[in-house]
């Protein structure tokens, strides 16, 4: 087996695309953080008014950078957006009961509960983005 041959092996376009769309998150949990504390902490903003903006704004640029960057799909982009969208609310909605049942029941750090209903989220959002939103049919 030569290098080549093991490195086509390892990146294999599903592989590829789970990685730039770790990045992609990565990069939108920035847009949100800092966004975030910029309006409830800078500004004084209400942090339910605040989180909102935050996460929509942050769900729009995940959405540009994975339309454009991810996989590469940019036509329907209202009707993708809207899936997109759809699944983000989803996402937060199984989130906070992840963490309800973490923190709540089985009485984790905050902090822990929190990664881990990031990364179960994230690998969720990903396989239904990659199968609705951004399918090419």
């Amino acid at each position: 087996m030569t290098i080549s041959s093991s490195f086509t092996r390892f990146t294999k376009p599903g592989i590829i695309s789970f990685v730039k769309y770790g990045i992609v998150g990565i990069l939108g949990l920035v847009v949100d953080l800092g966004i975030f504390y910029l309006l409830n902490k800078v500004l004084g903003v209400n942090y339910v008014v605040s989180n909102f903006i935050s996460s929509t704004l942050a769900v729009i640029h995940n959405f540009i950078l994975n339309s454009y960057f991810t996989f590469k799909v940019t036509n329907h982009k209202r009707k993708r957006f809207l899936y997109f969208y759809v699944v983000a609310l989803v996402g937060m909605a199984i989130s906070t009961g992840l963490l309800a049942l973490m923190i709540d029941v089985l009485k984790l750090d905050s902090m822990i509960a929190k990664m881990i209903a990031i990364f179960i989220v994230a690998i969720l959002q990903f396989f239904i983005n990659k199968k609705f939103t951004f399918s090419v049919k």
